[in-house]
């Protein structure tokens, strides 16, 4: 068996080796490749004896010793080798305006060539991604289609899983296309009772990574970002941001306080998230704010909690409006205690609606998400009357059952138990096991 495998940190390429350790057992002629956009990510495998690659910056290197062949070729058409170069980059232009679309564009014909003579030489079985939309994995799906390879792609889940998926991840899940009809049977009470025991049970230690492969990628960065040897698929992204912490003018939520109109719980996510970047209606998270204020339904409380990486990070406007409009902060470690207060979770996409859908709340889902199913939430889109839809919420009653359904087939069909930086890597050996048992019976 051969392996492709494309990722980014350090802490995928641990993950990645993982797996070829378990495929070894079953295939002891493995060829597994590890490719990473970042350096923590090569060095990892590299002096772990991986084969490896810093697919970013060799891309980047091809381009500036073959520039003019690439710019004079660029120029005379956006399509390089059937593909459209422009299908390949949105992620990046929609993550900063400033980065170049023509250096992009060069990247991705560079990241054909050299993908593409992988692909031509190794004729790879696998093909396992991290994520769906970065050039290089845009890049490899596509020629990995072209030629026929199996891809999975993998992404953390919801309730200490792991997604691995043959279509996508995120707002492109497969799970996405799952229909609850009206007249679906009721799962028993044991299915009920797993469902729930999956949700509830104690989350594994988790890998204390190396700082050292994290300084490693912010030293190059430090170093390299402003000249020209900087790869442009590496600007601007959340691994090299550093925002300013605003020390927050709003009033901090106590864990003991109490409401006496109905709370609505708006949920923040990581700013250059995919989610955000990608598959949101909404631009900026102040933008999501603002505008569910001015929309909600009079004697109401909104509360806000951030992503927990991000407390403080936001936008300078999101907190002063948030003090002018007397809007409080939940500062509680535990999400489960503001679900059980809150009458209404709205979300952009993040996977708290996915636990408010599984407690059975109101959930207004205002970005695109694999969860956003009409029969177990609310789904939002710019069409829509935002007021209508969050006065309608406080008396939407979800379909226990349609809820029961979905969680029953994500779970079991499309959800692997344990995260990527488990301490442990048991989720490795359960894909690998996988991919086992689907290489076999081919």
């Amino acid at each position: 068996m051969k392996v492709l495998c494309i990722g980014y940190y350090d802490k995928f390429s641990r993950f990645f080796i993982g797996i070829k350790h378990e495929l070894n057992k079953d295939f002891p002629n493995l060829e597994f490749k590890i490719k990473s956009v970042f350096f923590s990510g090569f060095f990892y495998a590299f002096i772990r004896r991986t084969p490896s690659s810093f697919l970013s910056l060799k891309a980047w290197i091809n381009v500036l010793l073959n520039k003019k062949k690439y710019k004079y070729l660029l120029e005379e058409s956006t399509i390089y080798k059937t593909i459209k170069l422009e299908s390949l980059i949105n992620y990046h232009l929609k993550l900063n305006s400033k980065i170049s679309k023509t250096n992009l564009m060069l990247q991705a014909m560079s990241y054909i060539d050299i993908l593409e003579h992988e692909f031509i030489d190794t004729k790879p079985d696998v093909v396992l991604l991290i994520g769906d939309s970065r050039l290089a994995i845009e890049v490899t799906k596509t020629l990995a289609k072209k030629n026929n390879s199996k891809i999975y792609y993998i992404e953390q889940g919801p309730f200490g899983t792991t997604v691995f998926d043959k279509k996508g991840v995120n707002a492109n899940a497969s799970i996405k296309d799952f229909v609850i009809n009206k007249n679906e049977k009721t799962i028993d009470t044991s299915q009920q009772t797993l469902i729930t025991s999956f949700i509830n049970r104690t989350k594994p230690e988790k890998y204390k990574r190396s700082g050292f492969y994290r300084a490693c990628d912010y030293s190059l960065n430090l170093l390299f970002k402003s000249t020209i040897v900087f790869p442009p698929d590496l600007m601007y992204t959340d691994t090299f941001q550093f925002p300013k912490k605003y020390k927050k003018e709003a009033s901090l939520l106590e864990k003991s306080k109490t409401y006496s109109q109905p709370v609505f719980f708006l949920i923040l996510q990581v700013p250059l998230d995919v989610n955000m970047i990608s598959h949101s209606t909404f631009k900026t998270h102040f933008d999501i704010l603002k505008t569910i204020k001015e929309h909600l339904p009079i004697n109401t409380k909104l509360v806000v909690r951030e992503h927990p990486v991000y407390k403080g990070k936001y936008e300078k406007k999101l907190y002063d409006y948030a003090k002018l409009h007397a809007i409080d902060f939940d500062t509680n470690l535990n999400v489960d205690t503001m679900l059980k207060k809150a009458a209404v979770v709205i979300v952009n996409n993040s996977t708290v609606g996915l636990e408010a859908i599984a407690r059975y709340k109101p959930t207004v889902v205002l970005g695109d998400s694999y969860y956003a199913n009409p029969r177990i939430c609310i789904t939002y889109d710019n069409n829509d009357n935002l007021s209508k839809t969050l006065k309608d919420a406080i008396r939407f009653q979800p379909d226990k059952n349609a809820i029961h359904l979905f969680l029953n087939a994500l779970f079991f069909n499309h959800l692997v138990d344990g995260f990527i930086t488990d301490k442990e890597l048991n989720t490795a050996k359960r894909i690998a096991e996988i991919i086992t048992k689907e290489h076999k019976t081919d």
